[in-house]
């Protein structure tokens, strides 16, 4: 009886391991040292990682110069995003704009923005994640690779 039980939860863990590993087509990039006018002239990293939706055939994965150009736009302030917005909003309405107009599963948004001085000591910034994706977490150094 024993040996059964172990097989049973051998292969349920067998299992969930090949669910946690399944193939997903992802793509990264990064906007380095971008210098925005947002709370007082800051100077980020922008950081998006995106899984392509299952279905998607490799003639429609969307290019991430298109992505990259959507999301610099939310880097600056607008009427609908004035200049003082938190960094979490900016990086939210990234992705969520990111998710609307292509065919993702899933999109992590990491901002690390450099130390400001007293007003904003410290790199700091949110890390957005929704859907199917491993989130995005650089490091919060700001060492040459």
């Amino acid at each position: 009886m024993k040996k059964k039980i172990y097989v049973v939860i051998a292969s349920i863990i067998l299992f969930a391991s090949n669910l946690a590993f399944a193939s997903q087509n992802n793509f990264q990039f990064q906007v380095k040292s971008y210098h925005t006018q947002r709370q007082s002239g800051q100077t980020l990293d922008l950081n998006i990682r995106y899984a392509l939706k299952d279905e998607v055939k490799s003639s429609q994965y969307p290019d991430y110069r298109e992505l990259r150009e959507i999301a610099l736009r939310y880097l600056e302030p607008t009427s609908s995003l004035p200049m003082n917005t938190y960094w979490e909003i900016i990086a939210k309405n990234i992705g969520d704009a990111l998710m609307m107009a292509y065919p993702l599963s899933g999109i992590s948004v990491q901002m690390l923005v450099y130390d400001g001085g007293e007003a904003e000591p410290g790199l700091h910034g949110p890390i957005y994640t929704v859907g199917d994706v491993i989130p995005w977490n650089v490091s919060s150094s700001r060492n040459k690779v």
